[in-house]
């Protein structure tokens, strides 16, 4: 949901409105986006995708986070601060204050009912530009949309489980995400 159809706003003015509102908003270039409470399926989806990536990776040097935390990707081009619903980040991640400036190994996206472009499109667009490793999109049902970054374009597969081609062994399957 866009705060303002057709406006575009300048960087100040986002965080400006970051601090005025209980909901995360992303910033895609001077587009504003606010996102909705989320359901209790769509926490409970997270939360397993979050335990399970920590169980594997509790003994290596890489991080789980979920949706309170920003990323942000900034060049010539873009300003783009958004809030993954779950991501991995390893020792060579870059932080700016509380916020990371390089690309996740991993991102998980839960896609909430009547929210699914800002996903399916526009996330994957930005994703991929940035050097996202693996990106995984995870409907409500459990059908899971992979993609796999190869020579900088995403490469996508439809599963009932994820298979990490980054991490070794790394294996959620749909049963798993929806308990």
């Amino acid at each position: 949901m866009h705060i303002e159809e057709n406006k575009m706003f300048t960087l100040e003015e986002y965080e400006k409105l970051q601090h005025k509102y209980k909901y995360n908003l992303e910033f895609i270039n001077g587009d504003v986006v606010l996102h909705p409470k989320t359901s209790v399926k769509h926490n409970e989806i997270v939360n397993n995708i979050q335990f399970k990536l920590m169980s594997y990776l509790a003994n290596s040097k890489c991080k789980v986070y979920t949706e309170q935390i920003e990323l942000k990707f900034h060049n010539d081009k873009d300003t783009i601060n958004v809030f993954p619903d779950v991501f991995v980040m390893c020792e060579d991640a870059n932080k700016v204050g509380e916020s990371f400036v390089s690309p996740p190994k991993i991102i998980f996206e839960v896609v909430s009912p009547n929210y699914s472009g800002h996903d399916y499109i526009t996330k994957l667009q930005i994703y991929q530009r940035y050097g996202v490793l693996e990106y995984v999109i995870v409907e409500q049902t459990g059908e899971m949309i992979q993609y796999n970054l190869v020579d900088g374009v995403f490469k996508p597969s439809i599963n009932e489980y994820y298979s990490s081609n980054i991490f070794e062994g790394l294996f959620i399957t749909t049963e798993e995400i929806l308990k």
